[in-house]
């Protein structure tokens, strides 16, 4: 027996019902009411914006856990309160832990049913980002029906990288319905290539179907979160926003319309890229390149540097402690946080284990002593090209050892 399920399933039908007509309302949301026939079951979705938990329950009736980012249980009395209400499972990391899988397992057993957004962590550029195939491991193991869902149009009601929520339309759809029969004739990599088919969304091959305006106010804020090199002039951490325009002091500037697409001020040329997916696509291979180079170039020599931050260790799923405010840097070797009496804190790469981007700005990354660190900014910085850059280099070292 799930202690306070009883609660759980109130707070989970009483917050889908009190929230329907306002979500629905907000984002223009159109969804799909699932039968799903087996019971327990697990849910596989992509995962556009922070609203999806609430969004998702809209079309599932029977009550959920969710596998949410330890991130919730780190938020003083509202995590506490998520805990009361709706007790969701902590994982620390992008990819699965034990701890997570385990609850997971703990929970079926108890006739609940659960739903993993599959990325981990909802996408900058309106692409399904990367699924770990340890998802189909468990869902081998876990024996119980597969439930497949993709949500669309959401990601230009509110990306993840905006400050204001957009007026259009959005649609969660059921996939595919899994047997646990059909699931048993699957193997392991079977049930991987499903989930990565299922849930994929490319938001602008959706928009070009079926073109919608999506109207708020000051649409390109907080870009410079999501992009981080200028086509003009190929500088890295140039880029900033205000109102509809990015723009970069080498003089460069584009304009973000309602359909989610680039344009420049004059209205008469093309941009170099009209949608924020290929100029992020074209980013990474302009970050790709300038990795190769670094390799090659002295370590004290740092590949990028933002300032003004605040360093803290992790308790998982508990608390964070201060440890200090510094400046941020990267080197080929090293992720170094130096503080304002230059005094430094090295991580080196090989150390660090997994990184991810959580909320827009924050740095999250766990070293190979079991420690777990978040690097925080107040302002509109580009964590991203850490992420990308740490995970390039780390690559091409593995390739040439």
């Amino acid at each position: 027996m799930i202690e306070g399920k009883e609660r759980h399933d109130f707070s989970y039908k009483w917050s889908a019902f009190v929230l329907r007509k306002f979500l629905c309302h907000r984002f223009n949301f159109d969804y799909d009411i699932v039968d799903v026939g087996y019971s327990p079951y697990i849910v596989i979705s992509n995962h556009l914006t922070n609203w999806d938990p609430l969004l998702i329950a809209m079309s599932f009736k029977k009550s959920m856990y969710y596998l949410a980012s330890d991130v919730v249980y780190r938020l003083g009395v509202k995590s506490k309160l998520l805990r009361f209400l709706f007790s969701p499972i902590a994982r620390a990391r992008s990819a699965l832990e034990t701890s997570g899988v385990l609850t997971i397992f703990k929970r079926l057993r108890g006739k609940a049913n659960i739903c993993i957004f599959a990325e981990g962590n909802n996408s900058f550029d309106g692409e399904t980002g990367e699924v770990q195939p340890s998802i189909g491991k468990l869902i081998k193991r876990a024996g119980v029906a597969m439930v497949t869902y993709r949500f669309t149009g959401t990601y230009f009601s509110l990306p993840r990288w905006s400050r204001f929520l957009r007026r259009g339309k959005s649609e969660g759809r059921l996939v595919q319905i899994y047997s646990p029969e059909e699931l048993a004739s699957m193997s392991e990599e079977d049930i991987y290539e499903a989930i990565k088919k299922d849930i994929y969304a490319n938001a602008y091959e959706d928009q070009a179907k079926n073109m919608v305006a999506y109207r708020g106010k000051k649409p390109a804020e907080s870009l410079e979160t999501a992009l981080y090199c200028c086509p003009k002039c190929l500088q890295f951490s140039t880029l900033k926003s205000k109102d509809a325009r990015l723009f970069c002091k080498c003089g460069f500037q584009v304009l973000y319309n309602d359909y989610g697409y680039f344009e420049l001020p004059d209205g008469e040329t093309a941009p170099p890229f009209t949608t924020v997916l290929d100029w992020a696509r074209w980013q990474r291979s302009e970050l790709s390149t300038l990795a190769q180079k670094m390799l090659s170039l002295d370590s004290g020599q740092p590949i990028f540097s933002d300032h003004n931050l605040r360093l803290y260790i992790i308790k998982r799923a508990s608390y964070n402690t201060f440890i200090t405010k510094g400046s941020l840097y990267l080197y080929n070797n090293r992720l170094s946080f130096v503080r304002k009496n230059s005094e430094t804190i090295e991580f080196p790469l090989e150390t660090i284990a997994d990184l991810s981007v959580i909320f827009k700005t924050n740095i999250i990354f766990s070293t190979s002593d079991g420690k777990l660190y978040e690097i925080h900014s107040n302002y509109p910085m580009n964590a991203v090209k850490y992420l990308e850059m740490i995970k390039t280099v780390k690559a091409i070292k593995t390739v040439k050892t």
